[in-house]
């Protein structure tokens, strides 16, 4: 039981808890049972991939396989748990600040923050990336007529 935790089979229960969270959160919305126009919930959708994220945590939990320990996960320790939530805290931050200035203004340095966590080099390429990725979308979109949003940029385009 000492690597346990570490195992497939854990991983399972961790996706299944998630997974299950995640699905009482969003069946307790309201928007979630409003009726769109074609008779179909507006939760339906997100109801079903969450349940099937749950099966797949399912399937982990009973596979023949779920007592290995995958090889990245071998060296995992205690200081590497803060990561997932870091990683949480810094796209909630972000989706907050798009709110507030505007998607092509946020998602520059998170993208930028992102991509020297996981060791993109050299600098120069990190930062042209950076900004041309977030542009090069925000473009896209609006030819597809979808709105992100504009923030401080608004009176620009």
């Amino acid at each position: 039981m000492q690597g346990w935790w570490r195992s497939n089979q854990a991983l399972g229960l961790y996706i299944l808890l998630i997974a299950g969270g995640l699905f009482l959160y969003i069946w307790a919305q309201p928007w979630t049972h409003r009726v769109m126009r074609d008779g179909f919930l507006l939760g339906l959708m997100p109801l079903i991939g969450v349940g099937f994220m749950g099966l797949c945590g399912l399937g982990m939990l009973l596979d023949p396989l779920r007592r290995e320990i995958p090889e990245t996960l071998e060296d995992i320790g205690w200081n590497d748990v803060w990561v997932p939530p870091a990683m949480l805290i810094g796209t909630g931050l972000c989706f907050w600040a798009m709110t507030r200035v505007g998607f092509v203004l946020a998602a520059p340095p998170f993208l930028l923050a992102a991509m020297l966590w996981f060791g993109v080099r050299p600098l120069r390429l990190a930062v042209i990336l950076s900004v041309a990725v977030p542009v090069a979308v925000f473009a896209f979109f609006t030819t597809l007529g979808v709105r992100l949003p504009r923030g401080l940029l608004a009176g620009l385009f």
